[in-house]
């Protein structure tokens, strides 16, 4: 297992990660940098600091950098990028409204033949033969 040291940087200042922690890959090191942004995030807001000028600069045993998490990127992994835009669903809705008036006014009419072929089934009934 190697080990790997998470650097916090915010702004100009920098916290240096002196003991480091062991993971079997470096994917494993980036999960769990996420995790630690995801677990920070709310901390650093109740303390009126921007998580957004956040980073973690995680390096290995050699002192070589590894990769760079800004905070940022967590919070913009969140946000789902399929959402359509509000005028689309706007006319979704619209189009789903005027469907359903269609079918509703449809039905209105099926249940007026319907009343109409009962009340001449009534009417046939009472004729002796």
């Amino acid at each position: 297992m190697a080990r790997y040291f998470f650097d916090f940087r915010q702004g100009a200042d920098c916290c240096c990660d002196a003991e480091g922690t062991e993971f079997a890959h470096v994917e494993q090191a980036y999960m769990e940098a996420v995790k630690a942004v995801e677990d920070m995030w709310g901390e650093l807001l109740r303390k009126r600091q921007d998580p957004r000028r956040c980073i973690f600069e995680v390096r290995d045993e050699k002192g070589e950098l590894l990769f760079v998490l800004p905070f940022q990127e967590v919070l913009d992994s969140c946000r789902d990028r399929e959402a359509p835009p509000i005028r689309f669903g706007f006319e979704t809705a619209l189009e789903s409204a005027c469907r359903t008036k269609r079918i509703s006014d449809e039905f209105v009419e099926t249940l007026h033949s319907v009343q109409q072929t009962l009340a001449q089934s009534r009417a046939l009934l009472r004729v002796k033969v």
